[in-house]
């Protein structure tokens, strides 16, 4: 009988093998460079912040990385010999802050992969990467602009010992500095209309200082993605409560409690044949007590005189109210803000803001503070009862 069928088997198992070898070899080949893949996936994504304080004191402090978006804690570490150290991965980058315990030191930076270097002392100088830097030069710019316009007010004050005087001029200055800044917000966000470096943006001295027109036209072109988060909502709706009620439009009516704990609102008082000087403060706010002060001076001198001074209590627990009204000696009536409209229904941010209003209810004029409010409402007054003598 012929072996023949034999050695045709055997050649045939050994050319298997060979191909099993071949496929087995080729499926580990494939299997480490889909495991590279993933490695390099993974770390494409992670970030290292080097951070350095400049007060000794804080070694041995817990260090906090915060995102501004959602006001979120979302790593730590402990400093030791004035350095910090935070590794982690993210996804999307976002704007954050680096914050310390029981400290005024803090960084901003842009959180994305890369090593990034951030100096508390420097809060606004973060390094490392391109959008870091990037963010750097424009919180710069801004510095630069904010120590031009100060340099300006300081030259004038100089110049113009009339305090009306000086009022003008420099009122006449920073019409032409927010004309630039304007030009320059939108110069800047031609380029990031919908990214991180745009969202940035949203922060600084370009968007807070430019004309209500110009913020309105650069929010009305931010892409989906910057349009959508939070805080561009928020300045959105700002703007347009604030275009709501700019000089020359009627009152916004706010309903709240009065101290004894009465329904009241504004239509209690505005619109009543009276000027009304409305204050939106807090019990907490430092240059609300300084304003206090002011608003003191004009109640007294003008209370009988046409004019009512109203204070809006905004952002603050209904008990503090009493305590203030106690510590600071207030006379005149107070709403509080029981439904948190307030500062919402005039565009407000910040606070005091205190604002005019005609005896027809008309707003005459917004953000008033200081020795520059006293007077204008002495001129107001005055032309007042000039008005009254010839009638």
């Amino acid at each position: 009988m012929s072996n023949t069928p034999y050695k045709i088997k055997d050649k045939l198992d050994k050319l298997l093998n060979r191909y099993n070898m071949k496929t087995f070899y080729l499926s580990i080949v494939c299997l480490l460079v889909v495991l590279s893949a993933c490695n390099s996936a993974q770390h494409s994504n992670t970030y290292t912040i080097q951070g350095e304080v400049s007060d000794s004191s804080l070694n041995g402090e817990t260090v906090y990385l915060m995102k501004y978006e959602n006001d979120k804690y979302i790593d730590s570490a402990i400093i030791k010999d004035n350095k910090f150290f935070l590794t982690g991965t993210v996804d999307t980058a976002s704007y954050c802050r680096i914050v310390v315990n029981n400290s005024t030191e803090f960084a901003n930076i842009i959180l994305e992969s890369g090593n990034i270097n951030a100096n508390l002392k420097e809060y606004n100088k973060p390094s490392g990467t391109t959008r870091n830097e990037e963010y750097a030069k424009i919180k710069a710019e801004e510095a630069s602009l904010y120590k031009i316009a100060n340099e300006k007010r300081a030259e004038l004050k100089k110049l113009y010992l009339d305090p009306k005087e000086f009022d003008r001029q420099w009122t006449l200055y920073m019409d032409t500095f927010k004309q630039k800044l304007g030009e320059r917000c939108i110069e800047i966000y031609k380029g990031h209309n919908n990214d991180i470096i745009g969202y940035t943006l949203l922060f600084t001295l370009f968007m807070r200082e430019s004309s209500l027109d110009v913020r309105d036209s650069v929010l009305n072109n931010l892409g989906p993605w910057l349009r959508s988060k939070k805080t561009a909502q928020s300045i959105i709706s700002n703007i347009k409560a604030q275009k709501a009620t700019i000089e020359g439009n009627p009152f916004i009516d706010i309903k709240g409690m009065d101290i004894e704990g009465n329904l009241s609102s504004l239509s209690d008082f505005i619109g009543k044949g009276n000027y009304v000087l409305m204050d939106m403060w807090a019990s907490w706010c430092g240059p609300c007590k300084k304003e206090t002060r002011n608003l003191a001076k004009l109640h007294e001198k003008y209370k009988d005189k046409g004019l009512m001074v109203l204070g809006i209590f905004v952002w603050d627990k209904k008990e503090n109210l009493s305590k203030a009204i106690k510590k600071y000696d207030i006379t005149w009536p107070q709403i509080f803000d029981t439904e948190n409209m307030a500062c919402k229904s005039y565009g407000v941010s910040g606070i005091p803001h205190i604002i005019l209003f005609a005896p027809d209810g008309t707003i005459l004029k917004r953000n008033l503070r200081g020795e520059k409010m006293i007077r204008i409402i002495d001129e107001i007054m005055d032309k007042n009862k000039q008005k009254t003598v010839c009638n």
